[in-house]
């Protein structure tokens, strides 16, 4: 279960990571800032879902962080989040729909300018994780 903070209630996280208030629009870089600095958990700390891994996979096929090291790693994660998930094939592959679906829907959201940053910070950071699983470095 996700530890979930007091403002979980009305701020969540967008698959990219980034805040998200009740209208379902990005907070604002201040009060963003404000909220983070204050300790607060606004919401779920480590996502380790079939959507997110699936999500976080194909963020590194957009951004040409791809490797063969990456996929053994988002293998042996992708693996780990459906046995936790205790979901038969069909939910597991519902879910994986979704995350491609939310990362499509990511990159067209940022523009040609926005996918530059959210490359060097998620493309990499996803293409890193999945580097460190696939050495056993990490757990999936």
């Amino acid at each position: 279960m996700h530890k979930q903070g007091p403002l979980s209630l009305f701020f969540t996280r967008s698959p990219s990571g980034s805040l998200v208030g009740p209208s379902g629009g990005p907070l604002g870089g201040v009060l963003a800032t404000c909220l983070l600095l204050s300790g607060i958990p606004i919401a779920a700390a480590a996502d380790h879902s079939v959507t997110r891994v699936v999500y976080e996979f194909a963020v590194t096929t957009y951004c040409g962080t791809h490797t063969a090291e990456v996929e053994a790693g988002f293998r042996k994660a992708l693996a780990a989040a459906t046995e936790r998930a205790g979901i038969d094939a069909e939910a597991a592959r519902q879910q994986r729909i979704k995350g491609w679906i939310a990362a499509e829907r990511e990159w067209r959201n940022r523009g040609l300018g926005g996918n530059r940053a959210w490359c060097a910070d998620e493309g990499v950071s996803a293409a890193l994780h999945f580097q460190a699983i696939a050495r056993d470095q990490q757990q999936p």
